[in-house]
């Protein structure tokens, strides 16, 4: 074997997850052991992209998905034990959340119900922990890309159409359980696409910057056959976000502040102000397609909420204590709704399902939490532009406008929360041991 093939090989090994060493052990001959190298960037890349494609798949691969997201944190705490110090003494805010759910077991009528979910809710929690602040910032962007592309992929290959409305044609739902929640995984796969596109060709990754952007239209097009016009409206506002963002990297600080707060300004105006806007855009929709709205029936399940907060308004019910196979209540609202599963529902506005279950104390602990979370991650972005960051704002953007139409980070196992408790950690997190700030890439 020639030399500079020898050389080529050995590279390559201190480029893989385990490198060689000669060891000389009791007088033997040296020999080759395989050690493995815990801060190869491909642990990091491999744990993001299993925890969102396990709750991506959530629905086709049922139980195993709370499994791999258990296995994926103790391989945090056994390859990035120094991260996991670091991430606990920065992000131990994040942690009052799942303890409130847990706590509410106390005044709870089913508690060990509430404690088994508090628990899962835990877990759920820490995932979305180490995903934003436990990890490489870069393996936040390819590992979302990777699982978000598979499972894209695997929506068109394996995919189905779903009724909708008394209209002509149907809505893609892919793999997911409705066309609603298969257009929120396609608007967050065009913003994981593209923030991977601006990362790839920062770094000069030019060929695999072009292989991303070809995904982006096809991502597009399912979006719009979803039918679903909130994820249409908050991916198309996100978009523009990551975009104008990304776009101001280069500018001094001031400039790229000043493009920063007045991007956020107008998506705070079109969140305050959508209940001008938002329902003739619906019925723009409705008339297009011929669908009723009276099938929607949120009115009628916001309704229902506000009897249930009026009668336990400042702790609520436990932490999910409402949506019981065992609940007259909870059979009732799934009846009107036409949910035939009984699974996987909610009040789809997240402030009434937290008041709900955890009362307006667990709103307030909440709505306090994330704002100093989503604060602290903008100011630190407009300093220091790393694309990861400003893909955790464009985030922000995405379920902001989502909020009151669904319920963002207080599911278990649901990808709001992962992600939510991501982008909190991300503001929260301080700077890793193999992270340096030099190039905010």
């Amino acid at each position: 074997m020639s030399s500079a093939r020898r050389g080529n090989i050995d590279n390559f090994r201190q480029q893989a997850f385990a490198d060689t060493r000669p060891i000389s052990q009791f007088g033997r001959k040296n020999r080759l052991e395989f050690a493995i190298r815990r801060h190869s960037p491909t642990f990091d890349i491999a744990m993001v992209a299993i925890i969102v494609g396990a709750v991506l798949f959530n629905l086709t691969i049922g139980s195993l998905t709370p499994l791999l997201i258990i296995g994926v944190i103790g391989m945090f705490l056994i390859i990035r034990w120094e991260n996991a110090l670091t991430l606990g003494a920065a992000c131990w805010p994040l942690l009052l959340l799942p303890a409130f759910a847990l706590l509410s077991a106390l005044w709870s009528e089913v508690p060990f119900t509430t404690i088994r979910y508090s628990l899962i809710y835990l877990i759920t929690v820490r995932a979305g922990m180490i995903l934003g602040g436990g990890l490489q910032r870069s393996s936040f962007i390819i590992g979302n890309f990777i699982a978000f592309a598979f499972y894209f992929v695997m929506s068109l290959a394996f995919g189905r159409f779903v009724n909708w409305g008394d209209g002509p044609g149907d809505a893609f739902a892919g793999l997911a359980g409705s066309k609603n929640s298969y257009g929120d995984m396609a608007g967050l796969a065009i913003l994981s696409a593209t923030a991977f596109v601006i990362w790839a060709w920062a770094n000069r990754k030019r060929v695999l910057a072009g292989s991303a952007a070809l995904l982006v239209p096809l991502m597009f097009g399912s979006l719009i056959l979803s039918r679903a016009t909130s994820a249409l409206i908050a991916t198309l506002a996100a978009l523009a976000c990551l975009l104008l963002w990304a776009a101001s990297r280069r500018l001094a600080l001031q400039a790229r502040s000043g493009i920063f707060i007045a991007a956020l300004a107008v998506a705070a105006i079109l969140l305050t102000t959508q209940n001008f806007w938002l329902p003739p855009l619906f019925e723009f929709v409705v008339e297009a397609s011929g669908k009723n709205m009276g099938l929607t029936g949120r009115v009628d399940l916001w309704r229902f909420g506000n009897g249930l907060i009026g009668e336990r308004p400042w702790l609520g019910l436990g932490y999910n204590a409402f949506w019981l196979q065992d609940s007259l209540d909870a059979q009732y609202l799934w009846n009107m709704m036409g949910i035939a599963s009984r699974q996987g529902f909610s009040f789809h506005n997240t402030s009434m399902e937290i008041v709900v279950h955890l009362g307006y104390v667990g709103l307030a602990l909440f709505g306090l939490i994330a704002a100093i979370g989503i604060v602290t991650l903008i100011m630190r972005t407009m300093a220091v532009p790393y694309i990861s960051s400003i893909y955790a704002c464009a985030l922000v953007i995405f379920f902001a406008l989502k909020l009151p139409f669904e319920v963002v980070g207080f599911g278990t196992m649901h990808f709001s929360t992962i992600f939510g408790f991501a982008i909190l950690a991300m503001g929260f997190r301080r700077p890793m041991v193999l992270e340096t700030t030099a190039s905010p890439r």
